[in-house]
């Protein structure tokens, strides 16, 4: 266990600990908690960078030298999935699976063995993936559907999910099962910007599928909120109530630009 020594403000509410604190929804979370008066340490794979935050590595987790004075874990880390330039190999399905499973392991046996006290927090994230396709508005899915895995993501989703039990019941687990994440300056929306900043707008297949989605504001409204009340745990649904497909998708965002083509890519 390490100790980081900072001197507080009196407003400090404790120390959060996020791994993937690098990634789109971990700077977003940062940045927000640091707001509301937590103090942020992150986890990196890079810890030498000239940074004013506070950073701990992947190793020293390994090592169960988690900050003592942590109120809340949260891992934010994985390869991320929705990336063009990616082809899904068995190498990147691994690394994909690594970086989301196995991270919630560390976090969780790094808890286990710390001396108290220690967090009594552990929030993590899965995906909607879960939930096998849908084409009916009336028949929505909830948190308390029970799926058996079908493809390579919903047994992805069954993953993390797993590796994000507590071992004790002293440990409350909150797992966001998250739409599409979106936002001005990173996951998605900066992946296809430029395509739909010059007109082409894209969508797969027919474009019927339905896009379930939430703003990367609302990721970080709930998991303050989750921070600050003890009685949210378990599984929970992280999308925006309107339901919409991809096409709909696809057309509103190039209509930003002036644009109005829309490509449908056949799926493969």
């Amino acid at each position: 266990m390490i100790s980081i020594n900072r001197s507080y403000s009196m407003a400090t509410k404790g120390r959060v600990l996020i791994g993937g604190g690098t990634g789109f929804v971990g700077k977003s979370l940062k940045q927000y908690l640091k707001d509301h008066n937590y103090d942020v340490t992150i986890i990196s794979r890079k810890t030498n960078a000239k940074t004013s935050d506070s950073i701990i590595s992947w190793d020293q987790i390994k090592k169960n030298e988690i900050p003592s004075d942590t109120v809340a874990v949260i891992n934010a880390a994985g390869e991320p999935i929705l990336e063009p330039s990616k082809f899904w190999t068995e190498k990147f399905r691994k690394s994909v699976w690594d970086s989301r499973v196995l991270t919630n392991q560390y976090l969780i046996n790094a808890i286990n063995q710390m001396n108290p006290p220690k967090p009594k927090l552990f929030i993590s994230f899965s995906g909607i993936a879960i939930y096998p396709p849908n084409t009916d508005k009336s028949k929505p899915y909830s948190e308390s559907y029970i799926s058996e895995e079908f493809d390579y993501l919903s047994k992805l989703v069954i993953g993390i999910e797993s590796s994000a039990q507590p071992k004790s019941s002293d440990l409350r687990s909150v797992i966001f099962r998250l739409g599409v994440v979106l936002g001005r300056h990173g996951g998605f929306i900066s992946q296809l910007y430029l395509f739909f900043r010059f007109g082409l707008g894209i969508c797969m297949g027919t474009g019927t599928q339905f896009f379930p989605w939430i703003h990367i504001d609302d990721v970080c409204r709930m998991v303050l909120f989750s921070i600050e009340n003890n009685e949210v745990k378990g599984v929970v649904n992280g999308v925006a109530p309107e339901i919409i497909s991809h096409y709909y998708f696809a057309k509103s965002f190039v209509e930003v630009f002036g644009h109005s083509f829309v490509l449908k890519v056949p799926e493969f």
